[in-house]
């Protein structure tokens, strides 16, 4: 729909053609010359325009008529968007109306059906504009220009607008009518001679440009328009001199950003208070580690003093009986030697007696059979000699048995070598027995992968038969497909692009890949047979089973979404089954649970921030926790489990099976050996054990009997060749008898010595027996491999006294003591400290509750709370730390300092502002010869002096950076946020962060020709109200005067001279606001001024060159404007008095 302006709807301001006055004429500068405005607020469906040809004009109506509605229209094309002060004479807000209310002419609020108010529109919809238009003209130079604003409302509600100007009158009748709605407004207006644009910014300096005002001049302008009293000039110059500035955002920022460094700071202080109590309870755990270490140790060392001492008896002892025994052995052959030798000699001196009392031939006849005799005897006994030393060689030992001695040395090396062949022995059965139990592990084995490889070759997965089993046996109960609960390897194999990441892959997913997926309508059924039945594999072993009870398609769908990263990870070189249900829930599974990034470098790998793995099964968690399992070879496929196609397992199997039967084959070996091995040393000690039956020297002793049988020929010899046979007899019995002597002192003292020495080896078996027994005992339960690791203590303990047969009976029992008196000791040292850990413990668990369902105030929790400190110092209080530092010094200084900043530049610019005042108040006279200046200085006020005070403190220190001045400075902070954030301290708030109240404003009066000072004006006391009033008009002048550039005695210059008050005389007196007319004359300034209709108005009747009455129809709520000249004006009037 369009709508058609023409010059018939325009409402005539005068009755006929009109000129302005010669007084209007001479005004100076650019002037209000024509106002016009369409479908504004209540003004609806035709141009209303008002001329009032550069004469102040009076806009008069009753309430609610309009005249805020045209103020807010001059406001709109004169000042910028954001500052307006609409409807500023009603005391609205500025977001109470707006150019989209005044575009579709909001007129009432009414409740709706639902009570809730609701604002009456007198055009709705679209397919309609709004237009405004307003030219300037200055009569000095005859030059003129137009501004107009053309805007509409989009069929999504937004306002759209076109800003036009130009160098000529223009007027909305006949240059802004037929536009469309929404068509090419901007296009159609251009090729009506105006300038367009959609900037403001542009609009507004093009109008600069032609008027050369400040840059401020329209905020003025602005300002000026709600002025309404004038009473308080200190006051005034806040409200109306000054912008107040909007600081609340920046207030909730830094409220918010405190919010989240207070949270941080409370995090922060909650970590270091129990960093503080873990503090005593690891000084005190690491001193009780130690002294409880040693406790155990001196325990543990008295516990086993019995056992050291067995085994250090059994060492002592050992030998020794076996050297006690060989001594028992060899006194004895030497006593039988010594027996037969005395028996000899005693049969020899009995024969010799025997033949020197029958002297004659009769030895001589017997002495042939007696060397007959001991050459049978040699025979005999060096047959079993040389016999002997045969089986010594047989054993290894190379020695001759010449003499007892020998055969007591040859005993001595048998008792060896059969030590070192029952060890050799028992080393060959202890190998043998692992060797066995080594072929069985590998038959077993061997049986397991020819299993594994029979159920690989019936089926097309990669998993291992026992999860095959178990599901086999769930299936049968339920009379289900293997595809309705299938594992989650069945469903993902690694694409083949990326098969070199498969052993990684491999070990990320090993336990997720045996997990088993269970639909949601299957689970009560395999949940209850889970937990009923005993899960057993194809041989009767128990069976793990995982299982995930997977969600409906909605939520598996919404996991499987989240957010892909650009980097290679392991998701990514993943193939799917997607031809089966459950593969979107897997994939949103693994996306979410496994999705570590792959890296190529160790160094990728440890700069990467999220879970990630390398090509070498090194996996990382996150940035605490990373695992490496080298337990099976890289690429030994047999543990693969992933996808649907198994060749690859089942010729790693097959070939697994060939290396296991070699190796198979090569144990069989071994083991053949060392049974040799071991058979060949039992037949060695069953040598040994021959030849320790020969102890008696005698029974080999040959060379004895060669002697004897060779002495016997010497004699027979002899005989033969003497005749004093008498005398030789009786010298060999003598020689004979004093041998017998000699052998039985020697045999005595053998038998004297066997008697000790059978003693100790009685005592010692005795010993050995019992200490042996206990040993074997202590061996066969463990308890001796177990104490052993104490022997070195109690061998300190021992210092340099040794073990002897002679002490052992008395050092154990003063060892065992030393050591019982060390453990008391150590029990009394522990006892306290025990104590204090265990209270300190107990009072971080006091202070925080938390952490009760993990740790006991015991020492047994050593452990735990040493997880926990080291969480907290190396992970939790860095963390927080970091996160609090950065808050404050990011967000919460940043804002401070952005706050402060900004308040400071805020105060100079005011300081600036008020300069600029007092340059305009220099060229007014406040009095003949005198001029005010104002003087700002900082208020007295205690809650703004402590307000600017506190913000400044919040920035003292901030480059120290350490720990205390960080807490220094959150203290500073919290204090003045505290009561930034306090709802009840909205008042100090709003006060606080408002500059303009941070300054006493004053006015002195100044000797323009010597510049001394005079009369002082504090705006407050000390002047009647008139004065103020007058002081407040004199800067509101001077300040606009400044901002349009303009000079009293300079009337020529084209500058911009217009000025609109709404109401501003209401609450003056007649002398204020007719001292504030002349004023304005001064500088010959146009005033628009919009008053109510009262008493109030008649004063400025006598500077008034143009009237304009709106009124409001309340049936059609819509507004009119009907003007009159100053003649029509009195005309209308006197009629009006001669009617009364």
């Amino acid at each position: 729909m369009s709508e058609s302006v023409s010059r018939s709807q325009t409402m005539p301001l005068f009755a006929g053609e009109q000129k302005p006055d010669e007084d209007a004429q001479r005004q100076p500068g650019f002037r209000l010359s024509t106002f016009e405005v369409f479908n504004w607020g209540t003004f609806d469906g035709k141009v209303h325009c008002f001329h009032p040809r550069g004469t102040t004009s009076l806009l008069v109506g009753e309430n609610g008529a309009g005249k805020s509605t045209l103020v807010d229209a001059m406001l709109t094309l004169l000042v910028r968007p954001g500052i307006r002060n609409y409807n500023v004479a009603a005391g609205a807000t500025k977001k109470e109306r707006d150019e989209r209310t005044y575009i579709r002419g909001a007129y009432d609020r009414t409740a709706g059906r639902d009570e809730k108010p609701q604002i009456q529109y007198l055009r709705e919809g679209s397919g309609f504009y709004t237009a405004l238009l307003a030219t300037f003209s200055s009569a000095n130079s005859g030059k003129q220009f137009t501004l107009c604003q053309v805007m509409y409302l989009t069929a999504s509600g937004d306002r759209k607008i076109f800003y036009g100007f130009d160098t000529r009158a223009r007027s909305i009748a006949e240059d802004l009518g037929g536009l469309k709605s929404g068509g090419d407004i901007k296009s159609a207006m251009a090729e009506r001679g105006f300038q367009v644009t959609e900037s403001y910014k542009q609009y507004h300096n093009w109008f600069q440009r032609q008027v050369k005002f400040r840059p401020k001049a329209m905020d003025i302008f602005n300002q000026t328009v709600a002025v309404k009293d004038v009473q308080r000039l200190d006051q005034f110059i806040r409200d109306h001199m000054l912008e107040k500035k909007p600081w609340n955002d920046k207030v909730s920022s830094l409220l918010q950003h405190f919010a989240e460094l207070s949270e941080a700071h409370r995090a922060l202080m909650q970590v270091r208070q129990q960093s503080e109590l873990l503090v005593p309870v690891m000084k005190w755990g690491k001193r009780y580690r130690k002294a409880n270490e040693q406790l155990q140790e001196a325990r543990d060392q008295h516990d086993s003093v019995s056992l050291y001492f067995d085994q250090a008896i059994a060492d002592l002892l050992r030998p020794l009986c076996q050297q006690w025994q060989l001594r028992i052995d060899h006194l004895d052959q030497e006593i039988t030697v010594l027996d037969a030798s005395l028996k000899t000699k005693r049969s020899d001196a009995a024969r010799l007696e025997h033949e020197i009392a029958h002297s004659g031939g009769a030895r001589l006849q017997r002495l042939p059979d007696l060397i007959a005799a001991e050459e049978r005897q040699a025979e005999s006994k060096r047959d079993k000699r040389l016999l002997f030393e045969a089986k010594l060689k047989q054993a290894g030992i190379a020695i001759s048995i010449s003499s007892s001695q020998q055969l007591e040395k040859a005993h001595a090396r048998i008792s060896e070598t059969r030590e070192e062949l029952r060890r050799k022995r028992t080393e060959a059965v202890e190998r043998l027995g692992k060797k066995e139990y080594e072929l069985g592990r590998l038959r077993e084995r061997l049986d397991e992968d020819n299993a594994e490889l029979e159920s690989l070759r019936r089926r097309k997965g990669n998993l291992p038969d026992a999860f095959i089993e178990v599901r086999r046996a769930l299936c049968q109960a339920f009379k289900l497909s293997p595809s309705d609960l299938p594992f989650a390897a069945e469903l993902i194999a690694v694409d083949p692009e990326h098969s070199r990441w498969e052993a990684s892959i491999e070990q990320v997913l090993h336990s997720y890949a045996r997990t088993l997926l269970v639909p949601d309508d299957l689970y009560a059924k395999v949940s209850g047979y889970v937990d009923a039945k005993r899960l057993t594999d194809s041989r009767g072993r128990g069976a793990r089973l995982t299982y995930d009870r997977v969600a409906p398609t909605s939520e598996s769908t919404a996991r499987s979404t989240s957010a892909v990263s650009a980097e290679l990870s392991l998701p990514d070189m993943l193939s799917y089954r997607d031809d089966h249900p459950l593969a979107a829930y897997l994939r949103g599974e693994i996306r979410h649970r496994f999705d570590h990034l792959a890296c190529e470098t160790v160094s990728d790998f440890q700069m990467a921030s999220r879970r990630a793995m390398t090509l070498h099964r090194h996996v990382k968690q996150n940035h605490r926790q990373h695992a490496k399992d080298d337990r099976n070879q890289e690429n030994d496929r047999r543990s693969f489990v992933l996808g649907w196609d198994n060749r690859a397992k089942r010729e790693a199997l097959e070939q697994s099976i060939r290396d296991q039967q070699a190796v198979v084959a090569t144990c069989q070996s071994e083991i053949v050996s060392l049974r040799q091995a071991s058979d060949r040393a039992t037949s060695l000690l069953t040598v040994l054990d021959e030849l320790s039956n020969t102890t008696d020297f005698d029974a080999i002793d040959d060379h004895r009997h060669e002697f004897e049988a060779s002495q016997l020929r010497l004699e027979k010899a002899k005989l033969e060749a003497s005749n004093d046979r008498v005398k030789e007899l009786k010298s060999k019995l003598a020689k004979i008898n004093a041998e017998i002597e000699g052998l039985d002192t020697d045999r005595d003292a053998y038998f004297d010595e066997r008697s000790r020495t059978q003693k100790q080896l009685d005592d010692g078996k005795s010993t050995l027996d019992s200490v042996d027994a206990t040993l074997a005992s202590a061996q066969s339960d463990g308890s001796l491999e177990t104490v052993q690791q104490y022997f070195d203590g109690i061998a300190s303990q021992m210092g340099d006294r040794t073990l002897t047969v002679e002490n052992m009976g008395r050092l154990p029992t003063l060892i065992s003591h030393e050591l019982s008196l060390r453990v008391g000791q150590l029990e009394k040292d522990v006892q306290p400290i025990r104590d204090n850990l265990t209270k300190s413990m107990g009072r971080l668990l006091t202070k925080f509750p938390v952490f009760e369902s993990e740790l006991d105030p015991t020492p047994q929790s050593l452990t735990s709370f040493e997880s926990l400190n080291e969480r907290i110092t190396q992970d939790d209080l860095p963390r927080h730390e970091r996160r609090f530092r950065q808050r404050l010094k990011e967000k919460v200084l940043q804002e401070i300092g952005l706050l402060h900043g900004s308040l400071e530049d805020e105060r100079e610019e005011i300081r600036s502002k008020i300069e600029i005042l007092n340059e305009a108040l220099r060229r007014l006279d406040w009095r003949p010869g005198t001029y005010m200046r104002l003087e700002p200085s900082d208020t007295s006020d205690a809650e703004i002096r402590d307000f600017r005070r506190d913000l400044a403190g919040c920035l003292e220190g901030t480059l120290d950076g350490t720990d205390n001045a960080n807490e220094a400075t959150f203290a500073r902070i919290e204090k003045l946020v505290g009561r930034l954030r306090d709802d009840a301290n909205l008042r100090w708030r709003e006060k606080v962060i408002d500059v303009r109240n941070w300054f006493k404003f004053a006015a002195r009066e100044y000797d323009a020709a010597t510049g001394d000072p005079g009369s002082y004006y504090d705006g407050g006391t000390g002047q009647s109200g008139g004065e103020k009033g007058k002081l407040a008009f004199l800067v509101l002048v001077a300040a606009i005067a400044y901002q349009y550039d303009l000079r009293p005695d300079d009337p020529s210059g084209d500058r911009f001279h217009f000025v609109m008050v709404d109401e501003m005389f209401s609450r003056s007196d007649d002398t204020r606001a007719k001292y504030a007319l002349n004023l304005f004359a001064r500088f010959g300034l146009q005033l628009a001024i919009v008053a109510p209709l009262d008493a109030k108005a008649k004063v400025t009747e006598s500077y008034v060159g143009m009237y304009g009455h709106i009124i409001k129809d309340p049936d059609t709520n819509r507004s009119e404007l009907i003007s009159l000249t100053a003649q029509q004006y009195r005309d209308v009037q006197a009629e009006e008095n001669l009617g009364g």
